[in-house]
């Protein structure tokens, strides 16, 4: 077994993170009207030239007799863009944003720079101010380790099986949530993924996240998804030892 303490993962930039999703997230106040989705059917967005739209359902429930009736219906919420290679992906509804990078992640610096210009190309539709009331950064990573070890040696936080039961681990699933200051949290997730074939597969999924009022155009909401960053790197390499990083370094 590693000696935690000692073996702690040094901060620093990777050369193959082991990355299987970077998003950042804008949730508004309040939702947008439906033309507002509608007048996004003939824009585009350079290199994003896949498009779909995105719809939502509602249901409708009134009791009271003679019968029961459900009432169903379906409206357009926002539109899906993706690159021809479907590893950059935008969402923008009535409710709020997301871009996302599925692989190629080449650093912060894009995926900060890229979801600030699909951002403004939002509000350049809106017809007046909107606010903004949650921000998230969250990064989904998939750690590939050897079959059959002992995840001490790996994870810095992994789960323990108290002694007197078998000490052998099929799955496990953990989430903690740490609050930092200014209203930010950080929901951390460690599980067992399967593995086609031999090994063991960790996912590390680190969300953080403000509840906030913040104007859509204020700087403040950019200086905030920085110290987002900040904080996420902080968890990863908290949360592993060097061993786990001999493939990814």
């Amino acid at each position: 077994m590693a000696d935690t303490e000692d073996s702690v993962a040094t901060q620093r930039q990777l050369a193959n993170p082991p990355l299987r999703e970077a998003l950042i997230d804008f949730q508004l106040a309040d939702e947008l009207p439906v033309k507002f989705a509608e007048d996004f059917e003939k824009q585009t967005i350079s290199g994003l030239e896949r498009k779909q739209q995105i719809r939502a359902g509602k249901f409708e429930i009134k009791i009271g007799p003679p019968h029961e009736a459900l009432k169903k219906s379906e409206e357009l919420l926002g539109w899906r863009y993706e690159s021809p290679d479907g590893s950059r992906v935008v969402q923008l509804r009535r409710n709020g944003m997301t871009y996302s990078i599925l692989r190629d992640y080449k650093g912060w610096p894009e995926i900060r720079d890229a979801a600030r210009r699909v951002w403004e190309f939002y509000l350049g539709y809106l017809p007046g101010s909107v606010t903004v009331t949650r921000a998230a950064v969250r990064y989904i990573n998939v750690l590939e380790f050897p079959p059959s070890v002992e995840l001490n040696d790996y994870l810095t936080a992994a789960p323990q099986i108290p002694q007197g039961l078998p000490q052998t681990l099929e799955n496990f699933l953990q989430r903690i949530v740490i609050p930092y200051q200014s209203n930010i949290h950080a929901i951390i997730t460690q599980a067992l993924e399967p593995a086609a074939q031999p090994g063991t597969r960790v996912i590390l999924d680190i969300d953080v996240f403000a509840q906030l009022t913040v104007q859509g155009k204020s700087p403040a909401l950019w200086n905030l998804v920085d110290s987002f960053r900040a904080i996420k790197n902080a968890i990863f390499f908290a949360s592993i030892t060097e061993a786990a990083l001999e493939r990814y370094a």
